[in-house]
């Protein structure tokens, strides 16, 4: 090549070789990026995970565990699995003690029965573990008491400060799964319409919040 004539400019590369190279260092950044997403184990020995087993035959179990138990069309057994929960006897405890942020409990219930309309501070989960179960809930906007049914492994997730109220439509067959949130949830919530029917059958609460009955 002569002095005077000009250098010839180096080819672009074509658009396919320029998303190879995009495409190659996308790649390499994904496969560094895992040293952000490992890390070792928190330390558990076996005697520390077996504290947090719940053998269904062994989770603790009360016919009254909250004040409404004792007003017909409510009997219900309630199974304390994890967590201190919300309930109105301070004796009942749960089977695994330890919970950070949630509470579990089974309930079975006759036919028909199940829970009076209440509410909790925190979110409350229904899994139709087994049978089918209805939940209503009260639009506190307009005082209209809707219902939704549930079939077995069907979900509902009622927010806080909503009452709702839960019963069986198989009796013994059905068992129920509720997860409530929160680290350490309030006392229970009761609809009015609970009160009065209570008050009548000698049910009330303590100094300290603790459901009693007088005869």
């Amino acid at each position: 090549m002569s002095a005077s004539q000009p250098a010839s400019e180096p080819l672009a590369a074509s658009p396919e070789l320029q998303e190879q190279a995009a495409s190659a260092l996308r790649k390499q950044e994904a496969l560094e990026n895992w040293k952000h997403h490992v890390a070792a184990s928190a330390p558990c020995d076996e005697a520390a995970m077996n504290r947090r087993i719940a053998r269904f035959g062994e989770i603790p179990a009360s016919t009254r565990a909250f004040v409404d138990t004792w007003v017909p069309g409510h009997e219900r057994t309630l199974l304390s699995v994890i967590g201190s929960g919300v309930t109105d006897n301070p004796d009942f405890k749960p089977k695994i003690a330890a919970a950070e942020n949630f509470h579990v409990d089974f309930i079975i219930a006759p036919e028909g029965c199940g829970a009076a309309l209440h509410w909790h501070s925190t979110e409350e989960v229904f899994i139709a573990q087994a049978g089918r179960w209805e939940v209503d809930w009260i639009d506190g906007a307009t005082g209209t008491v809707h219902t939704a049914t549930l079939n077995p492994r069907d979900t509902i997730s009622v927010p806080p400060f909503v009452h709702r109220a839960f019963r069986s439509l198989d009796g013994d067959q059905g068992l129920l799964i509720s997860i409530l949130g929160g680290k350490v949830p309030e006392r229970v919530k009761w609809d009015a319409s609970l009160a009065a029917r209570a008050r009548a059958l000698g049910a009330g609460f303590d100094a300290a919040g603790n459901a009693v009955k007088f005869d």
